[in-house]
């Protein structure tokens, strides 16, 4: 089956963004990324290792996962290749008349651990919701979109009371799907941690005490990213970030976020974004 048109536009432009697809054959996302939405995936059967900001997850049959906006996030094959998955991307103004009523920040679940696990008639009643949006984007009748609004609301508030009901300590003792996975999210956090500085394979495999073709294969294997893909994206990530908050020089943020070459930087985050640093940041600051 393939995917569901979306509602309005992509991740990128859209307010909001309804996906469905079922896949039989091998999938891996071809690009790490991250967007200004909040996303929120659902694993209708099958199952996938979600890599989230600093580690990997093995997301099952009836599992969410919430993404808050600007994480990076990718999903690579687990044990088969075979999934079907809902995609939900919204930004909080698609949502705005709804959530200004509520007396309670729905939006804070994503901000919590990001793997839910609905059991029973919790599962049936979610994936209830989910299927009666794809249904109301596929009729278009009329009022659907406010109805798909509503549907989306309560989702939300099953997951903010969802969150409510589970113990810190309940989700602090959720496992690293291996030992391998468990390295591969020390590294990360490493890199996460400093960026700025040079990083290279050679000094990241002496100070985990691995060959370096052993820490390459791991990590592309655990993450779905190459390590020098990784690190690159993070910094434009990063480096993103700086472009839409300050005002310091492209020389200065190049810097700032671990390039030695302003030209280097330019052409990797080009690659990364399809603009170069200063149209990114006009563009930017011609939106807010």
């Amino acid at each position: 089956m393939p995917d569901q048109p979306p509602l309005t536009g992509n991740p990128g432009e859209a307010r909001f963004l309804l996906e469905h697809a079922s896949r039989t054959g091998s999938y891996n996302m071809q690009q790490n990324h991250s967007h200004d939405s909040y996303e929120i995936y659902y694993m209708k059967s099958g199952s996938r290792y979600y890599f989230i900001k600093d580690r990997s997850y093995l997301v099952r049959e009836g599992d969410l996962v919430l993404i808050e906006p600007k994480v990076l996030h990718k999903t690579i094959e687990a044990y088969s290749p075979q999934h079907e998955r809902v995609l939900i991307n919204f930004k909080p103004v698609w949502l705005k008349s709804m959530l200004s009523e509520m007396e309670i920040d729905l939006l804070s679940v994503f901000s919590g651990f990001p793997i839910v696990r609905p059991e029973g008639r919790d599962q049936a009643h979610v994936q209830q919701l989910i299927t009666a949006m794809l249904t109301e984007q596929d009729k278009k009748d009329p009022g659907s979109e406010g109805y798909i609004k509503l549907l989306m609301t309560e989702l939300l508030i099953w997951l903010f009371r969802h969150a409510a009901a589970t113990s810190a300590e309940q989700t602090a003792r959720a496992e690293h799907p291996t030992s391998l996975h468990r390295k591969v999210s020390d590294i990360v956090r490493h890199i996460n941690e400093h960026y700025p500085e040079p990083l290279s394979l050679k000094t990241l495999s002496e100070h985990f005490h691995i060959s370096p073709y052993y820490l390459c294969r791991i990590f592309k294997e655990v993450t779905g990213f190459t390590l020098v893909e990784y690190i690159q994206r993070l910094r434009v990530h990063e480096a993103q970030k700086l472009l839409q908050t300050t005002a310091l020089p492209i020389s200065d943020v190049a810097g700032k976020v671990g390039f030695d070459s302003g030209t280097h930087f330019g052409r990797v985050f080009k690659s990364f974004t399809g603009h170069s640093p200063l149209q990114y940041r006009k563009s930017v600051t011609s939106d807010g």
